[in-house]
């Protein structure tokens, strides 16, 4: 790892097996003296921006409609189209996505010793592209093409996986935010005013009790069995403290989802709604909140 303090980039692996090895690929890129570092990461049918592994001389292929060239022309020509997503953090630096316009098809990492602020980050990755990227020769693995994205100096950033079999680049969902944390504040606000108290599902020696937007639950509220002994005793004070006024605190935003506390009259947390940065949509939470 350089330790000079210029711009080091770390782009994200993807492995296929769960007891494969992993290739790490380093290389300088431009006059920043850039290093892309491949991570490991467990194949879940989605590129995240890394080369297939390999078995020594073993090579891996299978049937495929389109051959190599095609597959880099591919990725050449959605290069133009390429743009940089919504910067998060990760444990060792920034973990900058790398967009198509369709969903993320290469992520890159910035150090935190290059960029102190996820702005920073974005601007290292975005001069880069700026600069010109192309694609690399690919390598076939079963039936994926590993294509390598290259900078102007020819250097390996990051990679760009094509399925050989319906020719089309491999992507995840898009991290781009259409929405601000103020706007997801004021989405909940909006909500709260249809907000409905469902069932109270019995979970050992407490209550979870639904509250409801438009038919669906959005949040759980747990409440223990000592002040509500019954069901019917959850349910009705969910109803008092909803009755009395429930208001959206401040979100904190967790890649592309905003998770906003909701506050009962006293300013004590009573749940969180999920909000998603790119359409805006509530969505149900993840798990009950306390």
């Amino acid at each position: 790892m350089a330790t000079d303090h210029k711009p080091t980039l770390k782009a994200l692996t993807i492995a296929v097996l769960a007891a494969s090895a992993f290739a790490i690929a380093i290389a300088s890129m431009e006059s920043l003296a850039v290093t892309a570092v491949q991570k490991r990461a467990p194949y879940q049918g989605l590129n995240r921006s890394g080369p297939l592994p390999r078995f020594g001389n073993q090579s891996w292929t299978g049937n495929v409609t389109i051959d190599s060239a095609q597959a880099k022309a591919l990725v050449n020509a959605a290069i133009s189209n390429f743009r940089v997503g919504t910067v998060t953090s990760s444990r060792t630096g920034w973990l900058v996505p790398i967009e198509d316009g369709k969903g993320v098809v290469a992520s890159i990492e910035v150090t935190k010793v290059s960029a102190s602020t996820s702005e920073q980050a974005k601007a290292i990755v975005e001069e880069s592209l700026r600069k010109g990227w192309k694609a690399g020769e690919p390598k076939l693995m079963r039936t994926m093409y590993i294509v390598p994205l290259l900078d102007s100096k020819e250097a390996t950033i990051a990679y760009v996986n094509v399925d050989g079999r319906s020719g089309e680049i491999m992507r995840r969902p898009s991290t781009i935010l259409t929405v601000t944390s103020e706007q997801a504040r004021a989405i909940v606000s909006n909500a709260i005013k249809e907000f409905s108290v469902g069932e109270a599902k019995d979970i050992g020696n407490m209550w979870m009790v639904s509250i409801k937007y438009r038919n669906e639950v959005v949040m759980s509220v747990v409440l223990g069995k000592v002040n509500t002994p019954t069901s019917d005793d959850a349910v009705k004070a969910v109803q008092s403290s909803l009755g009395k006024g429930w208001s959206a605190g401040e979100p904190k935003q967790l890649q592309h989802i905003y998770n906003v506390p909701i506050l009962d009259v006293n300013g004590n947390t009573v749940g969180a709604v999920r909000v998603d940065g790119r359409t805006g949509s509530i969505t149900m939470t993840a798990r009950p909140s306390r």
